[in-house]
């Protein structure tokens, strides 16, 4: 029996140190694991740094061109404004000249057909006159 506790502790110190063995691999795989990560990170960290530096200009730029163009709307709101005044402006006169317009109509219309009436009449009177005169 005792040969068979012998072989069985034997048994137990192998796979105790195969265990031990394949443990330490994985320690080692894992460590190189790890540092190929804190690799890719400072990698990425660098990139990130990178683009934060080259963007901020982009960005400075970018600010001063919003600005720029909300100083332009500004400026076109108050033109825009001022031609709005001076189209109604225009309008108010165009407004006041076809009223004039109108009442000039109304005033000289009359006595114009009126002339225009007594021409045509006197006009008639002379033609007839002259065509029994000819006779």
């Amino acid at each position: 029996m005792e040969q068979i506790t012998n072989i069985l502790i034997v048994f137990a110190l192998l796979s105790v140190t195969i265990l031990a063995i394949f443990g330490v691999m994985f320690i080692l795989k894992a460590q190189k694991a790890l540092q190929d990560s804190i690799k890719i990170f400072v990698k990425l960290s660098n990139t990130v740094q990178r683009i934060e530096e080259d963007s901020k200009p982009i960005f400075t730029q970018l600010e001063v061109t919003l600005q720029d163009t909300s100083t332009s709307m500004k400026s076109l709101q108050k033109q825009m404004t001022t031609v709005e005044g001076t189209l109604d402006s225009i309008k108010q006169i165009a407004d006041r000249v076809n009223d004039l317009e109108a009442k000039l109509q109304a005033k000289i219309e009359k006595p114009v057909m009126q002339a225009a009436g007594f021409v045509s009449g006197i006009t008639s009177a002379i033609e007839t006159f002259m065509s029994e005169f000819k006779k």
